[in-house]
């Protein structure tokens, strides 16, 4: 089943992968001439010849989200901050300046590393929590059992070794995600009665 999964997976992302390298392929990249002129337009046409420079420089895009398909981001979530990445670097090169494709480059990576390592840091504290609510549901039964009542925060916080106001945080977003699950999980049973009422209808 995990196999499966991951294969349907890995599908799902190689379509992406392909839709995103035909989008830039539309866009062949631009000669040194035609950059230079492009970056001196002036005035009302300066929008323009921005737009330009972004879709010609999409492959800069393409390319750094290639670079980074095992980081754990999506290809398409890549692909999006890198391209805000872009459109700020084009928006604000100014001249005389660093070379404008190796700005470009790091405004691009700079924006798809920050989104790397904010995902890295929700997994890695996703990871924590449901290691310590697993901690605190064993120690609630272990106490149930035990004292012949639920247990309070403090027999918690003392049986775990823990802060009581650690107890009463994981406590609230133990109960905060139970709610939220039960509320999907009605949801869903509603969406169920719906389509039952409508084939009473029909």
């Amino acid at each position: 089943m995990g196999r499966m999964a991951q294969r349907s997976t890995d599908h799902v992302s190689a379509d992406e992968e392909d839709g995103y390298r035909a989008q830039v392929a539309r866009y062949p990249r631009l000669s040194s001439d035609e950059e230079a002129q492009l970056l001196a337009t002036r005035g009302a046409s300066r929008d323009q010849a921005n737009q330009r420079l972004i879709e010609h420089n999409l492959y800069l895009v393409y390319e750094a989200a290639r670079a980074r398909k095992s980081s754990g981001v999506s290809f398409g979530d890549l692909f999006q901050e890198g391209t805000v990445g872009l459109i700020s670097a084009v928006e604000h090169y100014q001249q005389p300046g660093p070379d404008f494709a190796a700005t470009l480059r790091q405004a691009i990576v700079a924006t798809m590393d920050d989104v790397v390592g904010q995902t890295a840091e929700a997994r890695k504290n996703d990871q924590a929590f449901a290691s310590a609510t697993q901690l605190l549901e064993a120690a609630q039964r272990l106490l149930t059992e035990r004292l012949g009542h639920p247990a309070t925060p403090a027999e918690l916080a003392r049986l775990l070794h823990w802060e009581e106001a650690r107890v009463n945080l994981v406590l609230g977003l133990l109960g905060e995600a139970r709610t939220l699950h039960d509320q999907e999980l009605l949801d869903y049973l509603e969406n169920l009665e719906d389509i039952d009422d409508l084939d009473g209808e029909l």
